[in-house]
């Protein structure tokens, strides 16, 4: 049994033509954007068109009062004081419960999803290699003492040590620079920069950091899309693309700072970070599409300039991975 249409069987009218007129945004993969009043059958049949097989996406969708009008109608235990997330979470359980028709199956096979921002997100298996964990989420590391390496990683295998050597290292107060966190991170590396329109790494490894942060659900989530690059006239994409065939990513932490005396001084402090973990990903026909589909261009640069910048939606590092590796996986 589709779960979406049996969950859109159990709307409201007033619920499913809501669903119904909801935009499709730009990173959505799903049909246009209706361009007519639709009648109730019309709404419950383009609400299952839609999410079809987007369970999390549907329930992501609906507000608290339709959540709770649901899982009354599905028999699902609820209370008074169940806020949206964890209505989500039961009527997803219910839902896929319903599409193997109460058979248990492999964990792989109908992974759970995890809260980030209140909302159900899908991680897909990681794609990529990264460092190993005794324990899912990740931990943030203890403090570690800087150990760059004295020159320019020769190979593979010693650049992935020094990102190794590199968790934990507290990277200091950014700054007014906001890529002050991402060069002293490539320094901790001994990448050298050399200014060149290449990757980072001896023109075969570009490096770049994400940041992350950890939520009330104890799961890390990506919390900004990252900075790709600045676009140049007339030159579009294409650089950044061929710059990013293989990317080593450094998963980025803010932290306290260590030394505070309580926790009010912790706060006012000016935010600290560190190197919580890495993510080596080459680029197949799959992570292509994922690429192309979740590159945005935005303004960048000082207020008043008409700079614009590449920037890489938080959406990709769920599907290419990255999650997985700092959340456990399945």
């Amino acid at each position: 049994m589709n779960a979406v249409a049996h969950i859109a069987g159990l709307m409201s009218p007033e619920t499913v033509r809501r669903l119904a007129a909801l935009r499709v945004l730009r990173f959505d993969a799903a049909a246009p954007n209706a361009r007519k009043v639709l009648d109730t059958a019309e709404a419950r049949a383009r609400v299952i068109d839609r999410w079809r097989d987007d369970l999390c996406g549907v329930l992501n969708a609906m507000s608290r009062a339709e959540l709770a009008e649901v899982a009354t109608a599905m028999r699902v235990p609820t209370t008074a004081s169940q806020r949206s997330p964890m209505l989500r979470v039961a009527l997803w359980q219910r839902g896929a419960e319903l599409e193997r028709s109460g058979v248990e199956v492999p964990a792989g096979l109908q992974p759970q999803p995890i809260l980030l921002g209140g909302h159900l997100v899908v991680q897909a298996a990681p794609r990529g290699m990264a460092p190993p964990s005794t324990c899912w989420p990740r931990l943030l590391p203890e403090a570690a003492t800087p150990a760059p390496p004295d020159d320019e990683p020769e190979t593979l295998d010693d650049l992935l040590a020094a990102a190794d050597r590199a968790i934990g290292v507290r990277l200091g107060a950014r700054g007014r620079d906001k890529g002050a966190w991402g060069m002293r991170a490539a320094k901790l590396l001994g990448i050298v920069e050399r200014g060149l329109d290449e990757p980072d790494w001896r023109g075969d490894i570009e490096v770049k950091t994400v940041p992350v942060a950890r939520e009330a659900s104890g799961h890390w989530g990506v919390v900004e899309d990252p900075a790709i690059a600045m676009l140049g006239e007339g030159r579009g994409d294409a650089p950044a693309l061929a710059k990013l065939q293989r990317t080593l990513w450094l998963a980025r932490a803010t932290v306290e700072d260590d030394h505070a005396a309580d926790a009010t001084r912790a706060r006012a402090a000016t935010p600290d970070a560190t190197i919580l973990s890495w993510y080596l990903l080459d680029w197949d026909p799959h992570v292509a599409r994922l690429a192309r589909r979740y590159l945005h261009t935005r303004p960048k640069g000082p207020a008043g300039t008409t700079g614009r910048g590449l920037y890489l939606h938080k959406r990709f590092f769920a599907e290419a991975g990255l999650l997985a590796s700092l959340n456990g996986y399945p």
